[in-house]
C-alpha cells in the first residue's frame, strides 16, 4: 500500500486520461489488426498505417488499399480523431486545473516526510486537532497531521502543514509517517476507544515516544494511562478549569497567557538542559552572566536530576551538567541560551 503523502479530492481528470490512454491503445491494437487481416501486411508495415492514419499527417500509404481497406481506414480516421480529441481535452485540463502541480508538490511533500526525524506526529484533525497543530506551527515544531477526513486533510494542506489522509491506528500509516523517528504523538481523535488503540499501537512501535492522548471520561483516562500515555487531557476538565479561573483570577490567566507562543508580548517560558561540555557548568549562577550574554534572558527556577526544583534561585547555585534551566525570554534570546548551554 502505498502512503498517501499528499491528498487532493480525487478529480476525473485522472481516470479519464487513464480511459483516454486505453482508448488509443485500443484504436492502435484494431488498425493494426485490421491492416494485418484486410491487407495482409507484415505487423510493421500495419503499425505504421495505423498511426499516420490515426494522427492524420497525410504520409503516403504503404501500399495499395483494396476498396475493404480504403473503408476500414475511413473509420479508422473518424475514430483516431475523436479519441485524439478526447485525449488533448483531457490532457489540457490536467494542466489547467492544478493535478500536475498537485502530481508534484505531493512528491515535494513525500520526500519531506521521509527525511521527517525529531518531529511530532498529530493524529486526527478536527477542532482540537487543528489548533494543537496551529500552535505547533507557531511555536516552530516539525509536525505531520493524520486524519481519515479527506476535507480535513485538505483544509491542512492549505496552511501548508505537512498532511496525510489514512488511519491513523494503522501501524504502516505511522511507520510511514516517521513514529520511530518522532520524539511524540498527540493523539486528538474524538473517539475515546480509538485513542486507547492508537496509544497501544504507538507505544508498541516506539518505546521511547512521548504519548499526549485526549480523553473525555474517567474511565478512559486510566485506559489510556494504562496503555502507555504519558499524559491524558480532558478538554472538558481544561475548559472548566480555564472558565473558573477567568473568572477569579482573570489577570493571573492573562499574564499567563502572555507568555504563550504568539502572543504580544513576544516572550515565552522555555526549559533548557545543560550539557557537559558547556561553559556554565561548575560556576556560580550570579557569574554565569546569562542575562548579559543572552541579551536578557532571566531565570526562573533550576531543575536539578531527582532533587527539587529551585525556583527564584539564589545568585551562589552551582550550575551543573544535566541541570535544567527554567527561562523567560523571546525566541532570540532562547537561542544565545542554548548556545550557551550547548
Amino acid at each position: 500500500m502505498r502512503f498517501p503523502y499528499y491528498y487532493r479530492a480525487p478529480n476525473p481528470h485522472y481516470r479519464k486520461l487513464a480511459l483516454a490512454g486505453s482508448l488509443i491503445l485500443g484504436v492502435l491494437l484494431l488498425g493494426t489488426a485490421g491492416y494485418m487481416v484486410l491487407q495482409k501486411w507484415n505487423f510493421l508495415d500495419a503499425v505504421y498505417m495505423t498511426v499516420i492514419t490515426i494522427a492524420t499527417v497525410g504520409f503516403r500509404e504503404v501500399g495499395n488499399l483494396t476498396v475493404t481497406g480504403r473503408i476500414f481506414t475511413m473509420v479508422l480516421i473518424f475514430l483516431g480523431i475523436g479519441v485524439g480529441g478526447y485525449a488533448v481535452g483531457n490532457i489540457a485540463a490536467f494542466f489547467v486545473e492544478g493535478q500536475m502541480l498537485d502530481l508534484l508538490r505531493g512528491r515535494k511533500m513525500e520526500k519531506e516526510i521521509t527525511n521527517l526525524k525529531d518531529h511530532i506526529i498529530v493524529c486526527g484533525s478536527g477542532k482540537i486537532g487543528i489548533e494543537v497543530c496551529s500552535r505547533l506551527h507557531n511555536m516552530g515544531e516539525k509536525f505531520i497531521v493524520i486524519d481519515k477526513d479527506e476535507n480535513r486533510i485538505s483544509e491542512a494542506l492549505e496552511k501548508d502543514y505537512l498532511a496525510a489522509v489514512g488511519e491513523a491506528t494503522d501501524d504502516e500509516i505511522l511507520e510511514r509517517a516517521g513514529i520511530k523517528h518522532a520524539r511524540g504523538l498527540i493523539s486528538a481523535i474524538s473517539d475515546d476507544s480509538a485513542n486507547v488503540y492508537l496509544v497501544l499501537t504507538a507505544r508498541a512501535l516506539n518505546a521511547n515516544l512521548r504519548i499526549i492522548a485526549r480523553g473525555t471520561d474517567e474511565a478512559s483516562l486510566k485506559k489510556m494511562i494504562r496503555a502507555g500515555a504519558d499524559r491524558v487531557v480532558s478538554p472538558f476538565e481544561i475548559g472548566a478549569r480555564r472558565m473558573a479561573a477567568l473568572m477569579v483570577q482573570p489577570d493571573i490567566i492573562d499574564f499567563i497567557d502572555a507568555f504563550s507562543p504568539g502572543a504580544t508580548l513576544g516572550l515565552r517560558l522555555e526549559k533548557v538542559e545543560l550539557r557537559p561540555s558547556s561553559k556554565l557548568v561548575g560556576k556560580r549562577l550570579d557569574e554565569s552572566h546569562i542575562k548579559r550574554d543572552t541579551k536578557g534572558a532571566l531565570i526562573l527556577a533550576i531543575e536539578e536530576p531527582n532533587l527539587a526544583t529551585q525556583i527564584n534561585p539564589l545568585g551562589s547555585t552551582i550550575l551543573k551538567a544535566n541541570d535544567k534551566l527554567l527561562a523567560i525570554a523571546d525566541d532570540e534570546q532562547i537561542a544565545l541560551l542554548k548556545q550557551l548551554a550547548s
